[in-house]
Parts: structure tokens; sequence; C-alpha cells
């Protein structure tokens, strides 16, 4: 029998995945994220494929997504799936287990050359595998250093960046580091220090040129690699929908009971952004709008200005979910059935021109 899946907001993108520290008081540049105007994108202008739901191919939110030529690679939490292009189920990439070729948690994955990499937290292994699910390689990870300990790894120019895992409040255990190609040796990244172990899927966004973005859940800040010093980029000021000062400096539970409780104190909250991804001299990523709802984000870092975009859907039964890709000019955008939220979520994939080109802006009513 099928699982049931319970998708809120709140409970989904909060309660199970949250890791931040407190917001930062910046100096440097910020953009202004103005709910009053948001791009309406009709269905009509791109296409759903629907990822087929059946007993072996159960997913709960999407944690990372590729494409290779006709084939979707879908990471789910403790899954790895492939489906075709037209959302037909292929199969899973490995399984839960002690074998060689199996995972006892996936804490990340990552693609190369059609191939696809995770990095299993217990086994403090890398396994690489073909998209027929065969294994390529065992890469165990022995590092001696004290003051790194991966919980992410993500291949980086010759080596690995990584995002370290929380070494408790007596440890000034830095946020990443660089790894050395055969996992024997590292150096901590200064500029910025880990204060708790919540951690997120997604975390870090590295593209062709080898650039690197970083980000925390709850934390309008994003930063990059600048010099071998984790840097802020840019912050985003979602004004009086924001997490206020006073409770970003309080721990993570109090941060998440605010924000699952701020409709209901008259003061809705918006941010949470998430999966930056840079193209050319843009930036996008999702967050959560006063109303409840995921939007796609673009701040154009020439300009310094962000724009925002939902989608109108003919029959409404869907919703947007926080994860995007954008790959090959080509948009995937996770969504979900509203009416049975017990079913794959599903993607609306349309073409980046579309976002560079449409200048027209829908107003809506500005959130109270």
């Amino acid at each position: 029998m099928m699982r049931s899946i319970i998708h809120s907001v709140c409970v989904i993108f909060i309660s199970l995945f949250v890791s931040c520290t407190n917001r930062d008081k910046t100096d440097f540049k910020s953009t202004k994220v103005d709910f009053s105007e948001i791009t309406h994108i009709n269905q009509s202008d791109g296409r759903i494929v629907k990822l087929e739901t059946t007993d072996n191919s159960l997913i709960y939110d999407i944690c990372n997504f590729n494409v290779h030529q006709d084939t979707f690679v879908v990471h789910s939490r403790n899954f790895l799936y492939t489906f075709t292009s037209t959302g037909n189920f292929i199969g899973s990439i490995s399984q839960k287990g002690h074998a060689t070729n199996e995972y006892l948690q996936i804490s990340n994955v990552f693609f190369e050359n059609g191939t696809v990499g995770l990095y299993d937290f217990s086994k403090n292994t890398i396994l690489r595998f073909n998209l027929k699910g065969k294994l390529l390689s065992v890469q165990r990870c022995d590092i001696s250093e004290e003051d790194i300990k991966p919980f992410h790894i993500y291949p980086w120019n010759n080596g690995y960046i990584v995002l370290n895992s929380y070494g408790g409040e007596s440890t000034d255990r830095k946020t990443l580091c660089f790894l050395n190609k055969e996992l024997t040796s590292g150096k901590p990244i200064k500029g910025r220090s880990l204060s708790t172990g919540f951690s997120t899927y997604d975390d870090i966004s590295i593209n062709q040129k080898g650039n690197v973005l970083y980000w925390e859940m709850l934390c309008d800040t994003l930063f990059t690699i600048h010099n071998d010093l984790l840097t802020p980029l840019f912050a985003i000021d979602f004004g009086e929908h924001a997490l206020p000062d006073d409770m970003a400096r309080k721990d993570v539970y109090e941060r998440i009971d605010y924000v699952n409780k701020a409709k209901e104190r008259g003061k809705p909250f918006a941010g949470m952004a998430r999966y930056y991804q840079r193209v050319d001299h843009m930036i996008y990523f999702s967050c959560v709008s006063p109303n409840n709802e995921i939007l796609l984000c673009q701040y154009n870092e020439d300009k310094g200005t962000t724009r925002l975009f939902t989608i109108d859907f003919d029959n409404k039964q869907y919703t947007t979910a926080p994860f995007f890709l954008i790959k090959d000019h080509l948009v995937y955008w996770e969504i979900r059935d509203k009416d049975n939220l017990s079913l794959n979520p599903d993607l609306f994939i349309f073409n980046l021109d579309y976002i560079l080109s449409h200048t027209e802006h829908t107003k809506i009513k500005k959130s109270a």
C-alpha cells in the first residue's frame, strides 16, 4: 500500500530540513523583494511531466535532480530513482543496505558526465554509479584533521568542496573546507564557522565555471568563496515579512515555531530562500511569499534588482514547490497536485528565455 505523504509548506520545508545560523547584520549590497510585482507564467508557456507513482517509486519532495539525455535522475531524501523524460519510472540507483554497492544514508548527491555520485555520511564514502545503477567506484574519505568532518561533499576543480558537520559548541569548526581528490587531506575555508547541527539537503551550488554559492535555511544572506575565504555576496531584504532581528538571535526551535505561527500572529512570514543557481549574470532562487506561495526569483547581479515569477495553472490543481533546476536553458520546477498529495511530484518545464525576455509584470494585491 502506498504511503500517504502530508504536504505542507511549514512542515515539509521548515520542520524537516532546517539549518541556519543567526541572520547576518550586513554592510554589503542587498536586494529588496517586492511581492506586489510578480510575473505570471501561463501553463501553456511550458509543459508538465508527471513522475509516475508506483509502490517502488514513491517520492517525498525533490532534493536534487538532473537530466542526462532522455533520463531524469531524482534524489528524494534517502531514495535515488531514474525516470524517462516523459515521467515513466525506470528504477532505483542503489538502495539502502550494508553491501558495497549500497548506502546507509544519502547525505548529498552530485552529477558528473552522465554518472551519479552519492556521499554516504554513515559510511564516510562516495559511491559512483552509471544511470543503470552499476557501481563504478567506491572512494572512502580518510581525513585525519580534527577540524574537518565532511557532511556534504561536492566535486570542485581538481578536488572537493565540503560542508562540515557540527563539532559542538567547544569546537570552532569552519563551515566549508577544501579536500584533495584523494579525500585524504584538506584545508578549512575561513570566514564562517558552524554554530548548529541542523542541515538541509541543499546548501551549495557550483556552476560550470567553478563558482561556488553557499546558503543556510532561514538566513537571508548568500555566500561565495573568494580568495579562499567564505564571504557574503548579497543579502535579501524581505521587508516586514522577514524573520525579525530579535527572533533571528534565538535558537532554531524558537525560529521554527515563529515561522509556523507567523500567519496566526497577523504578520505572515516570507523568505526561506533556497536552491540558488548562477546562470550567466543572473542568480536564481526560490522563496516563500507572504501568502505561503513558492515563487521563483531572479537576481540581476549587474543591476542589483530582483524579479519574482509564479505559474498560472489552467485547472488550479497544482502548487509550486521550492526545488527547481536550470539546465541547457530549460527550467525544471517541482510542482504538486493539491488534490492528491500522495502522488509523486511533477515537473513544470519551460524555456529560460521566457524569463529573460518577458518584461511585462502582472500586478497582484500586496500582502498584508
